[in-house]
């Protein structure tokens, strides 16, 4: 069985090993991985200030080594309080950790107690767990199937926790309890080994976070328009195969607009594309206004869009294309919008129809509303004269 000393090398090699990932995958771009790299460094000296505990002054083997590590426990903590966009208590943990240091110094120098000293640096690290797992369990909406990264994270705070009481109570009723750290007694060593090995184990559950966000990062930016912050082609055709695929099976209606500005080409070429990119998110911003949560706004290419309308017959969505139309043309003031209208073209799910057949449907009712004189809804099929109204 290794001694404690070594326990302590063994738990700063594991910080090291977790510093360098972390620093490999170049994941700093999500909030929390700088207290994540922070905390694993803060790690390595705390394990390494514990193992060189016997040769190195009291004030640095004692008070030093302790506050360093739960300076490093706190930080985790922060990371996690970030990884799930909540209030760190940044503020509290930074007068937490000199009071933890306060209080190791008065039962060494004061009243000198390895108990009193152990119960003080336990308890902090069962809050430091306890605090983690409540944040996560506080985020349950931010999790991502498949939740094992999640339950790796609890059973490691549950496992923290559980072995500083076990550690407490061992201590309490132990015939010969240790009087140091480093005592090399076979009950002592084991704690201290699995106490050692816990913050590199946690801040590896941070890292697997932190890949997640990473993917789900380049997923967005794949299947969104940045520009607009609308779909992107692909993305909105990936949930539009889905959405018609459930209405098919549930035999529901679904509608598409495909719509298109009239005149646009005049603002990129007057005003810039500056005006154009301006006119192209105000459109958007007005678009996602008009829409419900279930329904999705997507830019087909240039300024070209298409909003996909589950649950939603032909009427309906006839009346949320007059609506939009109307707004846009309530909404872009300025010079550079005069005269700047869409039309819209609508479709509605028939027995039979592909994702392709529905598109090509819209499109055709898109190019009748061009060529009866832009400025207007059309619909495949029609509804009767009075329904498709010129957005006027």
């Amino acid at each position: 069985m290794p001694s404690a000393k070594q326990a302590f090398l063994i738990g700063a090699l594991f910080c090291l090993l977790s510093f360098l990932v972390i620093l490999a995958l170049q994941t700093r771009r999500v909030r929390g991985v700088n207290q994540i790299l922070a905390a694993t460094v803060l790690g390595i000296g705390g394990n390494l200030l514990y193992a060189f505990g016997r040769e190195l002054p009291p004030l640095i083997a004692y008070e030093m080594a302790n506050g360093v590590y739960a300076a490093a426990s706190a930080t985790l903590f922060v990371a996690y309080r970030y990884f799930f966009t909540r209030r760190p208590f940044s503020l509290a943990l930074t007068i937490a950790v000199p009071a933890l240091m306060a209080a190791i110094a008065f039962f060494h120098y004061v009243h000198d107690s390895f108990l009193a000293r152990s119960v003080i640096v336990s308890l902090f690290q069962i809050g430091i767990a306890g605090g983690i797992a409540v944040t996560l369990l506080q985020s349950r909406a931010q999790w991502h199937k498949p939740y094992y990264t999640e339950c790796f994270i609890l059973t490691m705070c549950s496992l923290v926790s559980l072995g500083h009481l076990a550690r407490m109570g061992w201590m309490l009723v132990a015939p010969q309890p240790p009087a140091s750290l480093l005592q090399s007694e076979d009950g002592s060593v084991i704690l201290m080994s699995a106490a050692a090995v816990a913050l590199p184990a946690l801040a590896f559950g941070g890292l697997l976070l932190a890949h997640r966000r990473i993917i789900s990062m380049v997923e967005y930016a794949a299947n969104h328009d940045f520009l607009t912050g609308a779909l992107s082609r692909k993305g909105f055709f990936e949930i539009s195969e889905r959405e018609l695929a459930r209405a098919v099976r549930h035999h529901r209606p679904l509608a598409l607009l495909l719509i298109d500005f009239d005149n646009f080409k005049p603002v990129n070429d007057t005003y810039g594309h500056d005006a154009g990119d301006r006119t192209l998110m105000l459109f958007s911003r007005f678009a996602k206004e008009q829409l419900r949560a279930v329904d999705c706004l997507g830019r087909m290419g240039g300024d070209e869009f298409a909003i996909l309308l589950p649950e939603t017959e032909l009427p309906g969505a006839v009346a949320v294309a007059n609506k939009l139309s109307k707004k846009i043309k309530a909404g872009m003031t300025g010079k550079e919008h005069a005269g700047l209208t869409v039309s819209i073209g609508v479709a509605v799910r028939a027995d039979g129809d592909s994702l392709q057949t529905l598109i090509k449907r819209a499109d055709e009712a898109l190019y009748e509303a061009k060529d009866n004189g832009r400025d207007r809804v059309a619909s495949n099929p029609r509804l009767p004269a009075d329904a498709c109204l010129h957005s006027a």
